[in-house]
């Protein structure tokens, strides 16, 4: 059995002037103490108010609060409103006689304005007097700390690390972390889950976290899956043009009469062309980025405005130009005899059928994916609303895991 021993600590909080006080004992290293009386020092008549104000006590718990004061000879009396965060929690209205059965010009009194514990940032104890009149001579707050909590950062299935609150209450400052693969991080989460097509509640990187007891935190990833899609409708615009086989597209303006292929990707600008569709089967292309033309001089592309002809079929674009009698058309990969490499140029066909393509500039985003276990990919998914005996179901492929009652097993789903 572990035990907790919990140390009380007393504040006292003395009035000196209308505007200032001092303090003895312990109090919170950050906190913030401000006074104020309409009137002067801690004296009170019938529509005076004497505020003391306390703030920045993240992680305080206080116990009790308690101020002494005394009365005239024959009157004084007043409210005392004691509010934490915003909310009035505690309220005494009375006179002194009502407190404590008799006026006292000559020695102070507590009041006890809280007699439970209360978790809060900011207290303001407050005095408005409805009678002449009432002295406070100081405040007395007994409270306590609480713990500083650790909260373990999980990465996947792994440990990234463990943060532990400066002190009760500080809270930790929650870290960002890299792309894994596709995976882009999106924030933290208290619940571990593995695909869903939901945003989950996230805890963003970069702000402050704040426990109330040991925990853990799954780092969120969320991965947009780009649907690949083909023009069939030809509108001018920005587009890549694709090996729909091969997977690579036209990059970058004629050089030295050729021009190359790379991986596609719609993120790369030197990939991204305009094609001005004069009409059904004219088009004219220049790169976006640099506007550059991309034509052609007899057999070799040229960096000049020309009419390319277009054959198209569905999801097929072709784009080509015919010299002599004869069909050329713009193609990833010319094979270069003498250097045993190929370009991106003019080519012969006599069939112009092919994995030739139009793909837009701007990616078709499918419906995004969330998940705390990027390393999985997209194969494992939360099963929404699946139960069985109060089982939660996780699918892995054709494999189904069944986790409830403090019991895992596999079940293969047919």
């Amino acid at each position: 059995m572990n035990l907790l021993l919990v140390l009380l600590s007393v504040m006292t909080i003395t009035v000196e002037t209308k505007s200032s006080v001092s303090m003895d004992g312990e109090w919170p290293y950050d906190i913030d103490v401000s006074y104020s009386n309409s009137y002067q020092k801690g004296d009170v008549r019938s529509g005076d108010v004497a505020e003391l104000r306390l703030s920045h006590m993240e992680g305080v718990v206080v116990e009790k609060v308690e101020v002494y004061v005394k009365s005239n000879k024959n009157g004084g009396g007043g409210t005392f409103t004691l509010t934490a965060d915003g909310e009035p929690i505690s309220t005494i209205s009375g006179t002194f006689k009502d407190w404590f059965g008799a006026y006292d010009n000559t020695a102070y009194h507590p009041i006890e304005l809280l007699d439970s514990p209360v978790s809060l940032d900011e207290m303001v104890i407050s005095l408005e007097g409805s009678e002449n009149s009432l002295h406070i001579e100081k405040y007395i707050i007994t409270h306590t700390s609480q713990p500083a909590w650790t909260v373990t950062l999980m990465k996947g299935a792994e440990v990234y690390g463990t943060m532990t609150e400066p002190s009760g209450g500080q809270g930790i400052m929650l870290p960002s972390l890299a792309p894994q693969g596709q995976w882009h991080f999106v924030g933290w989460t208290m619940w571990e889950f593995w695909t869903v097509y939901t945003m989950p509640n996230i805890l963003p990187s970069s702000t402050k976290f704040y426990p109330d007891e040991d925990c853990t935190l799954w780092a969120v990833y969320e991965y947009h899956p780009v649907e690949i899609v083909y023009a069939e409708d030809l509108v001018s615009g920005e587009y890549l043009y694709v090996n729909r086989t091969t997977g690579q597209a036209l990059s970058g303006v004629p050089e030295d009469g050729v021009m190359w292929a790379a991986t596609t990707n719609n993120e790369d600008p030197d990939q991204v062309y305009y094609i001005d569709f004069s009409s059904a089967d004219t088009a004219y292309i220049t790169h976006e980025a640099t506007g550059t033309p991309i034509g052609y001089s007899n057999l070799e592309m040229a960096a000049k405005p020309s009419p390319w002809l277009v054959y198209h079929d569905g999801e097929e674009t072709i784009f080509y130009m015919e010299q002599g009698g004869k069909k050329y058309v713009l193609w990833l990969n010319v094979w270069d005899s003498y250097s045993s490499s190929t370009y991106a140029g003019l080519l012969e066909a006599r069939n112009l059928s092919s994995p030739m393509a139009l793909m837009p500039a701007e990616p078709s985003m499918e419906e995004p994916a969330f998940t705390c276990h990027p390393e999985c990919g997209l194969g494992v998914e939360e099963v929404k609303g699946e139960e069985v005996k109060g089982e939660r179901v996780v699918r892995f492929g054709i494999y189904e895991l069944h986790i409830g009652n403090g019991k895992k097993r596999l079940v293969i789903s047919r």
